[in-house]
């Protein structure tokens, strides 16, 4: 970054952050068995970047001793961290809970240990109904998947479908919100981030703010037909019912949580505002934990400035929706397609909802 805010289009304002990080989640390894052409960090076979499990179980320690709750790991892969099932153990001696991002294609073994393991929420990719859903994550992965969510939710795991729309699978949305709720699992809706390989494989794969506003309909819609399954998607503002969780209720929160009570630490070590800000280029890494104190650079490096002090696009001010159920969307999205972090987030269906009801 060439200086402090040079990526901020609206004056800086005074910072709201947390002296230590609230929200911890870790890449625990660039390996991955799969090649998903919508993949935000570009892992795979190829990539053997893992954190060391000695470097995780000092950040487990320093973030117990802040009094975080609980960490997201994921990867790539994590189940084939080569310590896994250590990290898992460490992390939960601790005291700290886990939230597992994973794809859900395991083999008997690994199957059969999730069943009992210290984790406290499978999130499992599933991008969409089979047919979609194998053409960006591989053939024969959908069943595989569903499968695992069956199995994990039979022993009694809790169990959240978590789905990244685009415009190739949006169509899909109510069809897995039944699918969740046939098999008794939960379900969340993303859109896809225009980084990594989805810029490469997915051409024009973002959703647009209508086909955005069409999904979240048919959510609002679904939650009364499907009361006890939890549907969660971003941009969660056409219903005042919506489950616990599912949207930023906070008056304080003028964005989303990176860099300001988030932190995400990289499958090499790098320090991050949030995985999304992940780039070839780096110019977004803080610091990385294999040289340096994560503490330290939390609190002292210049590259959380502009996500503590940045306030949200006028579009965002004028919402009524900002501020009371939505912190003004996702600040990846808007750098990478404005090129300024407190650029407006053009999946935001806000404009498109007010114009057609002006037309009606």
């Amino acid at each position: 970054m060439s200086g402090l805010f040079p990526i901020l289009r609206n004056p800086p304002v005074e910072p709201s952050w947390s002296i230590t990080p609230e929200v911890v989640g870790i890449e625990i390894t660039g390996r991955c068995q799969l090649s998903c052409r919508h993949c935000f960090n570009s892992s795979g076979p190829d990539n053997v970047a893992e954190l060391p499990l000695a470097v995780l179980e000092r950040i487990f320690d320093q973030a117990a001793s802040w009094g975080v709750r609980s960490v997201r790991l994921s990867g790539g892969e994590p189940t084939i961290h080569r310590d896994f099932r250590a990290v898992v153990d460490a992390c939960a001696g601790c005291g700290l809970g886990i939230a597992l991002n994973t794809h859900g294609v395991y083999s008997r073994d690994i199957l059969e240990y999730l069943k009992t393991a210290a984790i406290d929420q499978f999130l499992v990719s599933v991008d969409g109904l089979e047919e979609n859903n194998d053409a960006i994550r591989g053939h024969g992965l959908f069943r595989r998947a569903v499968d695992s969510c069956r199995e994990l939710h039979a022993a009694g795991r809790p169990v959240m479908m978590s789905c990244h729309l685009g415009e190739c699978n949006a169509a899909d949305a109510s069809g897995l919100i039944r699918l969740a709720a046939e098999i008794g699992v939960d379900v969340k809706f993303s859109p896809i981030r225009p980084i990594g390989r989805a810029i490469r494989k997915l051409p024009g794969v973002m959703i647009r703010p209508e086909t955005y506003l069409t999904v979240v309909e048919r959510i609002a819609r679904l939650r009364s037909v499907h009361s006890a399954t939890k549907i969660l998607i971003d941009f969660d503002i056409l219903d005042d019912a919506v489950p616990d969780g599912a949207c930023q209720r906070a008056s304080q929160m003028s964005s989303c949580k990176a860099g300001r009570t988030m932190i995400n630490i990289n499958y090499d070590g790098g320090v991050y505002p949030c995985p999304f800000f992940v780039t070839p280029e780096q110019e977004f890494s803080a610091g990385n934990v294999q040289r340096d104190d994560l503490l330290d650079v939390w609190r002292n490096s210049p590259v959380f400035a502009p996500f503590r002090k940045h306030r949200k696009s006028e579009l965002c001010q004028d919402c009524s929706h900002y501020r009371r159920s939505c912190a003004g969307g996702c600040p990846a999205i808007a750098y990478f397609a404005t090129g300024y972090l407190d650029g407006h987030d053009p999946t935001c269906f806000w404009a498109a909802m007010e114009t057609g009801r002006n037309a009606v």
